[in-house]
């Protein structure tokens, strides 16, 4: 009998051997691996990006602030006729002394003072920084950063003598309204200098302090800009001699940078006040930092605020000793010519 039935032989499927499957998962352990640190070096360059952008926009508004307030430094309202001028009518009283319209101090830790003489307060002393950062050990306090006091006269609108026309301003961005109580001591301050963090492991900034002629209070230090590590100053002097009273004559033009410390006169007042009239420029160095792990390489290093060759030879000291922190870091450095007059008796040509 013919058997009509068909036999059919399909090809046989074979599965993964064991080798074939680790070999497998090997190369896509290894491609996953791959991309995650792709991932991961893209993750960290945007992260450097934005810190970069972040401190470089900081950098801009630390720079326009400060200039602008700077500048305003021995401003008199010569259009109100309540304000309390200097130069009298423009004669000057030899008698007169008044307070500098620009001071400072040298590696200092800010405290808020006791009057408004600062030439004389003992709260704040130059060199005292280190030893009043207490159990705070990041290096915003420990390192050796000024403080800057900058005063002047405020305009007040035509119709409101009490209310600020906003055309002069403080550190805080508030606008200062006019004096009229005819007396010299009624001028703005504004004090600029690094905060200490609250807490350990905090972060320090750019603060700024006032005075509050209503209150006859100071206002509380504010900050201002975060992520300010360092605040150099230098000041640009006219016939000041590091440490002595003025002898020479002045001419209005800076011929040597001094510290803030280089300016006082242990012991006399009256010549620590006219060396600090005779400041014409002002040099000023700063180091802002990112956010931890917003560098991608970690490192120490020495960081120059004032640049090495200030720093060698104007500013010993002023370095700062970065850690190994991963902190991206940028230096800016910048010099300030004041515009008004400081000088409490007339000018002569040596």
């Amino acid at each position: 009998m013919r058997n009509n039935s068909c036999t059919f032989s399909p090809n046989r499927q074979r599965g993964l051997t064991l080798i074939e499957l680790l070999v497998a998962l090997a190369l896509g352990l290894l491609i996953t691996l791959v991309a995650l640190f792709a991932l991961s070096m893209s993750s960290n360059g945007f992260r450097a990006v934005d810190s970069t952008s972040a401190m470089r926009d900081k950098e801009r508004f630390a720079i326009e602030l400060i200039s602008r307030v700077v500048i305003q430094a021995g401003y008199e309202d010569w259009g109100n006729p309540d304000a309390p001028l200097r130069d009298n009518e423009k004669i000057r009283d030899p008698s007169s002394d008044p307070e500098p319209d620009v001071f400072g101090w040298n590696n200092a830790t800010y405290a808020t003072p006791s009057s408004r003489a600062l030439s004389t307060i003992p709260e704040i002393v130059n060199g005292g920084r280190p030893t009043d950062c207490g159990s705070i050990k990041d290096t915003s306090c420990l390192n050796g950063s000024d403080i800057l006091v900058v005063r002047y006269q405020g305009v007040s609108t035509p119709a409101d003598v009490t209310k600020a026309d906003n055309s002069v301003i403080d550190c805080a961005g508030a606008g200062v309204s006019a004096s009229n109580t005819g007396s010299l001591d009624d001028r703005a301050f504004s004090i600029f200098h690094v905060s200490k963090p609250a807490v350990a492991g905090g972060e320090a900034s750019l603060a700024c302090s006032t005075y509050n002629p209503t209150t006859a209070k100071w206002v509380d230090s504010r900050p201002l800009i975060e992520g300010v590590e360092s605040f150099q100053v230098l000041y640009g002097t006219d016939g000041v001699s590091p440490g002595v009273a003025p002898t020479s004559s002045q001419d209005t033009v800076a011929e040597r940078w001094l510290r803030a410390d280089e300016l006082t006169v242990a012991g006399d007042a009256a010549a620590t006040r006219e060396n600090w009239r005779r400041v014409r420029s002002i040099r000023i160095g700063l180091t802002m930092r990112g956010p931890v792990g917003s560098a991608q390489e970690t490192k120490t290093g020495v960081n120059l605020p004032l640049g090495a060759l200030f720093e060698s030879t104007n500013d010993v000291g002023s370095g700062l000793a970065v850690q190994a922190d991963r902190r991206l870091r940028q230096t800016s450095t910048f010099t300030i010519h004041l515009r008004n007059d400081q000088t409490n008796t007339p000018i002569t040509s040596p």
